[in-house]
């Protein structure tokens, strides 16, 4: 296989050119740059200027801000269109996860082919859209995550209180990430706070009983111990035994 007819064999796997006329596609593989980047190679920084698109043709790459990891691109994937159409400044970096083989696809050749090829236009638009299907997805599934995260904190501010209920971040529990493992630690927690509360008033409350028939032993003896009680007890024992003689 030539060149040119593996670029056309890579351009039909990719989404952009998949409604584009076989004849048509020789303009296109023909303005495709070949490049070869080594394993953790970066491909383009965040902020650089968009001037052109890539396709992986073999290899993978990842996109990531820094260290945090947004995705990885297998082969057939576009990358870098967003940013080219405008020549805005890239949103996020890009490099090799493995030793990969891309396509290049300069602006001006984008442009040209755009105004060429209605197909090419129609993908570069469904592409477009499909980011901003994805965007809205993980916006509301990034406002659901934090709405949840939210429900834990105050919880734990709940707790503090004394005002805790375990059934406010019973949904959140129910999750099977690592937001739902820290809402089940929490409740477990939470429970072990309450039985030691529980067992230490208890333990508080025996105290109290105890401490209160020690004063009260205490206040029997200071009683009973006085001269004055003596000679009570005294008179009291001669009247019983006076009654005694008399029966």
């Amino acid at each position: 296989m030539t060149d040119l007819q593996n670029k056309i064999a890579v351009l039909r796997t990719v989404g952009i050119f998949a409604a584009v006329e076989g004849a048509a596609l020789v303009p296109i593989a023909q303005a495709l740059e070949p490049l070869s980047f080594p394993a953790n190679t970066r491909i383009f920084e965040s902020g650089d200027t968009g001037d052109a698109l890539y396709i992986v043709a073999e290899g993978r790459v990842r996109v990531h801000d820094g260290d945090m990891l947004i995705n990885y691109l297998e082969p057939g994937s576009v990358f870098g269109e967003m940013a080219v159409l405008d020549s805005s400044p890239r949103s996020a970096s890009v490099s090799a996860e493995v030793d990969s083989r891309l396509f290049r696809l300069g602006q001006q050749h984008l442009y040209s082919l755009m105004q060429s090829e209605m197909a090419v236009t129609r993908g570069i638009i469904q592409n477009l859209c499909q980011h901003l299907r994805n965007r809205v997805r993980d916006m509301a599934r990034d406002f659901e995550y934090l709405r949840q995260f939210n429900k834990v904190t105050a919880a734990a501010r709940a707790l503090e209180e004394g005002r805790y209920a375990p059934e406010s971040i019973a949904e959140v529990a129910q999750r099977s990430d690592e937001l739902g493992q820290l809402a089940r630690v929490f409740q477990r927690m939470a429970h072990e706070v309450a039985q030691r509360e529980q067992r230490l008033r208890q333990e508080v409350q025996a105290l109290r009983i105890e401490i209160d028939r020690t004063r009260q032993q205490r206040q029997v003896d200071e009683i009973t111990g006085t001269e004055y009680f003596r000679s009570l007890r005294q008179k009291a024992d001669e009247l019983r035994n006076a009654a005694d003689e008399q029966e």
